[in-house]
């Protein structure tokens, strides 16, 4: 009766330290896959920011010539919109920055 004792506590035993091993598996996994994803979002928050200075380079000029050619009653708004956009963009782009610079919290193994 001793031995089936002894045999069924091992068994627990293997048990409980497989569900460990497996636990600390998933954790050594999902470290992988955030440090991969957050990689992947710093690239392609670089990628919007060179896409952004692209459009902005392009579209500039447009609404400079679009600015000179609406009468003079609408220039003071056509500058409003512009400076609101300018105003936009900046945010967006910082907030890109921001999430960057922050590491993403850690959460502890129950």
């Amino acid at each position: 009766m001793a031995d089936v004792t002894k045999t069924v506590k091992d068994a627990a035993y293997v048990t409980v330290g497989l569900g460990v091993m497996a636990f600390q598996k998933a954790q050594v996994g999902r470290r992988e896959l955030t440090k991969q994803v957050e990689t992947q979002l710093t690239e392609t928050g670089e990628q919007v920011q060179r896409l952004a200075k692209k459009v902005e380079e392009r579209v500039q000029p447009v609404l400079s010539q679009l600015e000179d050619a609406v009468p003079a009653g609408a220039k003071d708004l056509v500058k409003q919109a512009r400076t609101a956009a300018l105003q936009a963009q900046d945010q967006l782009l910082r907030r890109n920055t921001t999430s960057k610079a922050k590491p993403a919290p850690k959460t502890k193994a129950a």
